[in-house]
């Protein structure tokens, strides 16, 4: 079946219409999917699903992710993380991330095997104040210049949760930044450490579908590229961001109430902007291990 679709602006996303995710068939499942293969961010206003609408929906594009990092997962649904800066009556957060800034990255790329589809519906959103913006790294890299796509071509690069160290000068100079949170002694910290070691990937992605590539790094996460000494693979790093950091290649999303949206982890890095504690926040979200006969998959 066909969609009715509006750009989100000139360079990326798209507002699907007309269509209830909580009621999709075979078909029009088929026609979500193309559009995301073909653009990293959907957006779906005015929606109202249920948790297990929700989790069925998610779980068509493939298996779901169950949260194990610093917030506690749903009881009912351990593959639903909260996003929230509400608590219970007994003071316990409902969600994680709470109300601050959240710099560019992208999601789980200190991971051997990331879960790199996300759907994030957004349930109370306070209006004009915490905007997330996306940055098109397929975009990015098909305009790199030649010298910069020739030096990242077939390299790799090395990833770490909560890294000391992020090889970008843009992160080292935001280190109070990092990821590396609700660690509150060297104990807990050595335990993150132990649990979530130094992996490897690709800079370089390509969906085998479609023929698309993006970049593939994150700011706070990647600490080294494989075959390039610390000062070469900085300075690379650093022309890789600053050319991807571009207005041409950023959207940035002003949430409301009922907004579901999609973005792709594998062409996208993300960043939240900060916005008053006192402002009730509240979203669902999955995170899914896509489909490699449709997706690029980071592995």
């Amino acid at each position: 079946m066909a969609a009715r679709t509006t750009a989100l602006q000139e360079n990326f996303g798209l507002e699907v219409h007309d269509i209830d995710l909580a009621r999709i068939d075979d078909a029009t499942f088929g026609t979500i999917r193309d559009l995301w293969q073909r653009d990293p961010l959907l957006l779906f206003r005015r929606q109202s699903l249920t948790e297990n609408e929700l989790l069925h929906f998610s779980r068509r594009f493939g298996k779901l992710d169950i949260n194990i990092g610093g917030n506690v997962p749903n009881e009912r649904h351990p593959e639903l993380l909260f996003i929230s800066n509400l608590a219970s009556q007994n003071g316990t957060a409902l969600g994680g991330l709470s109300n601050d800034e959240l710099v560019w990255h992208t999601d789980q790329i200190y991971r051997e095997q990331p879960a790199s589809g996300s759907i994030f519906m957004g349930v109370e959103m306070p209006e004009g104040a915490g905007a997330t913006s996306f940055c098109n790294m397929a975009m990015a890299y098909d305009r790199l210049p030649a010298s910069l796509k020739q030096q990242v071509d077939g390299k790799r690069a090395v990833c770490k949760y909560g890294a000391q160290n992020p090889l970008s000068t843009f992160m080292r100079a935001q280190t109070e930044k990092t990821f590396r949170r609700g660690t509150r002694s060297e104990a807990a910290e050595k335990d993150v450490d132990d649990r979530t070691p130094s992996v490897t990937h690709d800079m370089v992605l390509e969906n085998r579908a479609n023929g698309q590539r993006a970049l593939y790094l994150s700011p706070n996460h990647t600490t080294e590229i494989i075959g390039l000494s610390e000062p070469e693979g900085r300075t690379l790093i650093d022309g890789l961001l600053a050319h991807a950091l571009q207005d041409a290649f950023i959207y940035t999303h002003a949430w409301r109430n009922g907004d579901i949206v999609m973005w792709d982890n594998a062409r996208l890095l993300h960043r939240r902007d900060a916005f008053d504690a006192d402002l009730p926040r509240l979203a669902k979200r999955t995170t899914i291990y896509m489909q490699p006969e449709y997706f690029a998959i980071p592995a």
